[in-house]
Parts: structure tokens; C-alpha cells; sequence
């Protein structure tokens, strides 16, 4: 700047160079406070921070640096110390190196070494040298970081896994860490199980290749719903295969963890093969006593007309009577198939009361009558303000069927997502009420319903195949009416029992139960029921289908009376007894609820009433 300003300058004036000076005066002082400056920024520096020269000797460093050396700058230079008293000789080999390149390159590598500090006390630290130019003179300026509680923590972690590592090889239950399905940890009883001796051999498999087929859907939602936090600790019981293909019954638990800042699942397992067989073995035996059992006691009521609240004498419904024992001893779940109107839901509560579970509840779901959007919350119930309308918390019929029997009625109407949700309750994965977050578990078993072909849903992806094979384990097939005529009169003097309490019973006439009999009944034991009421309430049967007899018989009537001249015209009569008919035909199929009914017959209810008062049916 002062050359150009001189060369700009024809005349030079001695007011000009007293002005060259004091710029040049100006730009020393600046300089020396610059330095003074440059030395403060360093001495406040945090960590390890000194300048060396090309004969590596220490000029400066902060005071950071003089509280972990335990030297001032001063006071190691006027001693003529050199780096050496800082840095052990022997890491000169691969510490010089790096110097010259931070001379060279103007920048070293990171480097870890020991520091002596003045104690004589050794301290781990990283160091980084960085090269810079002063007067034309090379220096470096060397950053350090003390490391100590670092390399204390790493050591005390390699001391812990160790520890850990030297347990887990100890103790003589199988121990193995998963992320995903994978193995990436294992000791050597878990290898043992698996018919593994080279531990290396099971890092990186996926266990699921080791868990049977049939078990290989219940682990891999296992192991979901502990890495999704749904879970904390699950139990299990599988079978498994050995490297081998040998299979073996196994037993444990699994735990949800973190292991380096991931979710993984922590597996113990031994092997309980010898147990298992034992237990099997125990099982069939005592399966053995239970059929014998079952086949006395069969025997004992071959010859009777009734079980319970079904009635029938006919082969077919003996060997109902002999399922319903067998499957009652059990806890497996029950699928009953039949027409509608042949007695599904007695049979399924003739199961439940003559079982374990008798003294809990009999939950019965009509599956056909739930609408699509409200089907989740009524089977799992809901939290207070999952929705508009709650206004409180709900169970569902999981939460009430708990140790008790659910009735899943036409279970053929079950959407596939829905069946899902209880696929998962069923295998022990819970379920979750709507609104909430946490986990329930129901203890339940299952007798469901249908007059539908679930395989052959099945097959055209209508119904799932997985929980179909959950809910047909024991099937029974209840026969039609029509398949079991020799009930009809057994039948018959049933409902004008039930329908005539404490009163004189009416018998009909011969020609009037060959009818009967002979009619193909389409509603099944419902339809007989609709027809005796009707006949006690009109003094008549009549059929609502076509059969090939006579379709309606008036109760006692003579010959003339069938005669159409002396046919009852009375149109008032006649509509009075129209109108009791119809009526009772609709609080029939809706199971006496008069809601329902005068919904059906399009008046009110109180219209309804008011009629039932009038026609004497009230």
C-alpha cells in the first residue's frame, strides 16, 4: 500500500513520508496485537493444544495442556525439555511419520498414544498435527483430545462382554440373539440344541429354517410382536429340527432388547423332547380311559330319547349325543355344520356345559347380524373416546368369553381381515381393543357354526385356509330333520309340552302326525316348532312349503267340515285368523322380539301391541 501511494506521487514532501511512517508504524502494532491476539485464541483452547518447530522442541501450549501435563509452557522450555519427555521413545517409529507429514502435507493423521505427564503417569490421548508456515519457517500445531474415561468405558465394556460372553457359555440353557430371524449370537448348550458343535456354523442362519412348518407361523408372529414392542417376554413350546432334519420338542422364552441401539429378541431354549414324549405318551393313555369312558357312558343313554334340550331316538342323533361327549372332554374347538333350524346352537351348549369351562361363560356371536364397520370393536371391545358414542370402556366378546366358550354362529359370514385378528387371539398373540395400545390375552375356546362349505370358501379365497384348519378340529354334522323322521313324534310332544305348560297337552290325530312325517321339512326342528305353535294357536297345521300330502289339516275336524259347503265365510273370522298368523309368524322368526316383528310387518310397535291384545296373544 505505501509503495503504490509513493509511486502515485510526483512530489515527495517531507509531510508525505511522516505519513509513510506512521501507516508503516500502524501496521507493526497491528501485527503485535494480532499476536498477542493469535496467543490468547490458543490458551483458551479446549484440549491438548501446543506449536512445535521443524527440531520438534514445544513453544507454546494452553492452559488446558499445563493442567494435563502438569507443565507450564515456560517452565518445560526454560528446562530445555523436548516432546520426547512428553512422548515415550518408542513410539517414535510410527510417530514421526505422521510429523513429517503434517510438515510436508500440512496435515497428519489422527493418532492414539500415551502421554507422560509430570507425575510420570501415563494418559491415552488422540492427537492430530497440522502444519503451518511463520516467517518462512515451518511449525506444527498438534490438537490433542484426553481419552482416558473413554478407553476406561471401552474397557470396562470388552471386561462386561467378556463376563457376559463367559456366562452365557456356561450356563446349560441354550442362549441365542436375534435381529429379524437371524442368529447373531450364540452360545454353545443353544448350538447343542440344534446339533450344532462349531458355533460359527448358526451365526447368520435364520431359526425359522429350524422351526417345524407347523409351528412356523405361530414363531414368526412370536418374534413380530416382540420386535414391534407389542410383547415383552413370550413363552414357547415347538417342535424344532436339528442341523440333521432330527426333530425335537423345544421349550423357552423369548425377550425383547436392544442390542447396539437395535431392537432385537433375546431366545432361551432346551431341549424337552424326552419330557414331551412322556407327556404324549401319558396323554394317549389317558385318552385311551377317557374313550372307554365315553363309550360306557354312550351305551348308557343309547336307548334315550333326549340329551339335554335335543331330542331324537335315530341312529344319527346317537351319534351326536357320542360327539358331543367326546368333544366335551376336550378343549379343542368345535365346528358344526348343518341346514339352519337343525339345533347348532343346543348342540354347541351341550358341549360347553358338560366341559371344564362349564362354570364360565357361553358367549353366542351371530356373526351374520354384525355390521362390517362395528365387527372389530365388538369382538375386542373399546376404550373410552376411541369413537364417537364411546363413552365409555367396552368389553368385547373376547374379554367376556374369557375362560369360557365362544358360539361363533355362521361363522361362514366372518370378514378375512376380522378372521385374522382372531387367528392371532386364537395362537395366543392377543388382540387389541379399538383405541387402545396395550395388549390383552383371552383364555377361550371356540365352537363355531355354519351351514357353508369353508373348504370350498377356502379354496376360492373367501375364507381363510389358516384359520379354518384353526376352528375344524372336531367337526359334527347334524342331520336334517328329513334324514331323521323316526324323531318327528318324539319331537312333537316336545314343543306341545313346551308350549303348554301346566295344561291339558292335546294330542293329534293319526292322519295329522303321518303329515308330519312326511313332510320334507326345509326349516328343519325350527319350522316343526313354527308349526305346532300355530297349531295351538289356530287348532290347525299348516305348512308354509308345498309337500306332496294334504297341506293343511284342521285339528279334530269331521268330514263334513272339510266339506267346502259348509266352509266358514265369516270374512271377519277369517281375517282375525290371518292376522293372528302372520303375527305369529314374525314374532317367530325374530325370536319374539315385537321391535323387530312390527318392523317387519311395517306398523309400530304399539300398533303391535294393541293387536296382540285384540287377537287374545298377550
Amino acid at each position: 500500500m505505501i509503495s503504490d501511494e509513493r509511486k502515485s506521487t510526483s512530489d515527495s514532501s517531507i509531510s508525505n513520508l511522516i505519513k509513510g511512517i506512521g501507516i508503516y508504524e500502524e501496521i507493526i502494532n497491528i501485527f503485535e496485537e494480532e499476536t498477542t491476539i493469535f496467543e490468547l485464541v490458543i490458551r483458551s483452547l479446549p484440549g491438548l493444544f501446543f506449536i512445535m518447530d521443524p527440531n520438534l522442541k514445544p513453544l507454546l501450549w494452553n492452559k488446558n495442556a499445563e493442567e494435563i501435563f502438569g507443565y507450564t509452557s515456560e517452565e518445560f522450555i526454560n528446562e530445555n525439555r523436548g516432546i520426547w519427555d512428553l512422548i515415550d521413545r518408542d513410539n517414535l517409529p510410527f510417530l514421526q511419520p505422521l510429523i513429517d507429514e503434517g510438515f510436508v502435507d500440512g496435515e497428519s493423521k489422527i493418532v492414539e498414544l500415551e502421554i507422560i505427564v509430570k507425575s510420570g503417569k501415563r494418559v491415552p490421548y488422540l492427537i492430530k498435527g497440522v502444519g503451518t508456515q511463520y516467517k518462512n519457517k515451518p511449525y506444527i500445531i498438534g490438537i490433542g483430545i484426553d481419552i482416558s474415561k473413554r478407553k476406561d468405558a471401552e474397557i470396562r465394556l470388552n471386561e462386561s462382554e467378556a463376563l457376559y460372553r463367559t456366562f452365557a457359555d456356561r450356563i446349560t440353557e441354550g442362549v441365542a440373539l436375534l435381529q429379524g430371524s437371524s442368529i447373531i449370537f450364540t452360545n454353545k448348550a443353544f448350538a447343542s440344541v440344534l446339533g450344532f458343535s462349531n458355533l460359527n456354523e448358526l451365526l447368520g442362519q435364520n431359526l425359522l429354517e429350524f422351526v417345524n412348518k407347523d409351528f412356523e407361523i405361530y414363531f414368526k408372529e412370536l418374534l413380530e410382536s416382540l420386535e414391534n414392542g407389542n410383547s415383552i417376554e413370550r413363552f414357547f413350546q415347538a417342535r424344532w429340527f436339528k442341523g440333521d432334519g432330527h426333530e425335537i420338542w423345544v421349550e423357552g422364552r423369548g425377550n425383547s432388547m436392544r442390542w447396539k441401539g437395535n431392537i432385537a429378541v433375546l431366545v432361551t431354549a432346551r431341549d424337552i423332547t424326552d419330557a414331551k414324549l412322556k407327556e404324549i405318551i401319558m396323554e394317549e393313555e389317558a385318552e385311551h380311559l377317557r374313550k372307554e369312558n365315553i363309550t360306557l357312558r354312550s351305551s348308557i343313554i343309547k336307548d334315550r330319547y333326549r340329551f339335554g334340550d335335543i331330542v331324537g331316538k335315530s341312529n344319527a342323533m346317537q351319534e351326536v349325543y357320542e360327539l358331543i361327549l367326546n368333544s366335551a372332554a376336550t378343549n379343542a374347538n368345535v365346528i358344526l355344520y348343518g341346514e339352519s333350524g337343525t339345533g347348532k346352537e343346543l348342540v354347541a351348549k351341550a358341549i360347553h356345559e358338560r366341559s371344564s369351562r362349564a362354570g364360565r361363560a357361553f358367549v353366542t356371536v351371530n356373526c351374520a347380524a354384525i355390521p362390517e364397520n362395528l365387527i372389530e370393536s365388538e369382538f375386542f371391545g373399546y376404550k373410552k373416546g376411541a369413537f364417537t358414542g364411546a363413552l365409555c370402556d367396552k368389553p368385547g366378546f373376547l374379554d367376556l368369553a374369557d375362560g369360557g366358550t365362544l358360539f361363533l354362529d355362521e361363522v361362514g359370514e366372518v370378514g378375512l381381515n376380522i378372521q385374522a385378528k382372531l387367528l392371532r387371539a386364537i395362537d395366543g398373540g392377543g388382540y387389541t381393543p379399538v383405541g387402545n395400545t396395550l395388549t390383552r390375552h383371552s383364555d377361550f375356546r371356540i365352537i363355531a357354526a355354519t351351514n357353508k362349505n369353508l373348504m370350498e370358501l377356502s379354496k376360492r379365497g373367501l375364507f381363510r385356509e389358516d384359520f379354518f384348519y384353526r376352528i375344524h378340529i372336531i367337526p359334527i354334522y347334524l342331520p336334517p330333520l328329513r334324514k331323521r323322521r323316526e324323531d318327528i313324534p318324539l319331537l312333537v310332544e316336545h314343543f306341545l309340552r313346551l308350549h303348554c305348560p301346566g295344561k291339558n297337552i292335546p294330542t293329534l290325530p293319526g292322519k295329522i302326525l303321518e303329515n308330519l312325517i312326511h313332510h320334507d321339512w326345509p326349516g328343519n326342528i325350527r319350522e316343526l316348532q313354527n308349526v305346532i305353535q300355530r297349531f295351538l294357536t289356530f287348532g290347525r297345521i299348516k305348512f308354509l312349503s308345498p309337500v306332496e300330502s294334504e297341506p293343511s289339516e284342521h285339528w279334530g275336524a269331521s268330514e263334513q267340515n272339510t266339506d267346502p259347503l259348509h266352509k266358514d265365510f265369516n270374512l271377519h273370522a277369517q281375517t282375525g285368523h290371518l292376522e293372528k298368523e302372520v303375527i305369529l309368524e314374525a314374532l317367530n322368526k325374530f325370536n319374539g322380539n315385537k321391535s323387530k316383528a312390527a318392523d317387519a310387518l311395517m306398523i309400530s310397535r304399539k300398533t303391535l301391541t294393541r293387536k296382540l291384545k285384540r287377537l287374545g296373544m298377550l
